[in-house]
């Protein structure tokens, strides 16, 4: 699970010519439990032919809180339908931006989430992200 994360970010990265450090992406322990386990439970959610990126601004105090918070956010944007081009909200002094894509029904990829620095352009990970997304699923 501890890679996982790292080689989608760095899949995206290099994608875009560009490197994880200057971005600010983190991938400590509380990151990739966070990450790992929101993948875990919201990837058979997520319906063929949509993908959720979200961006978590580091440093993540409460992560359990923080993940159950998120995921109800995530379900609450995946049931509304409306086509969300970027949601940002707080979540337990988090900023986190979050994006529905539309992609293809091949695209087996369904949840990416990136936690960065803060002073890092979540819109900028998020359309690098998407982006990635996108091309990945043609």
């Amino acid at each position: 699970m501890s890679n996982t994360e790292k080689q989608i970010a760095e899949a995206i990265v290099r994608a875009n010519g560009l490197s994880l450090t200057t971005l600010g992406l983190r991938f400590d322990k509380v990151v990739v439990r966070l990450l790992g386990s929101l993948r875990a439970s919201l990837e058979g959610e997520i319906p063929t032919g949509k993908a959720v990126v979200v961006t978590i601004t580091a440093p993540i105090k409460l992560p359990a809180k923080t993940g159950d918070a998120l995921k109800e956010k995530i379900e609450d944007a995946l049931v509304s339908g409306i086509p969300y081009e970027e949601l940002n909200i707080a979540v337990f002094h988090n900023t986190v931006c979050l994006k529905v894509l539309h992609v293809s029904p091949h695209q087996e990829m369904k949840f990416v989430g990136l936690v960065h620095n803060p002073g890092t352009d979540a819109g900028l990970l998020l359309d690098l992200a998407s982006k990635w997304l996108l091309e990945d699923s043609n």
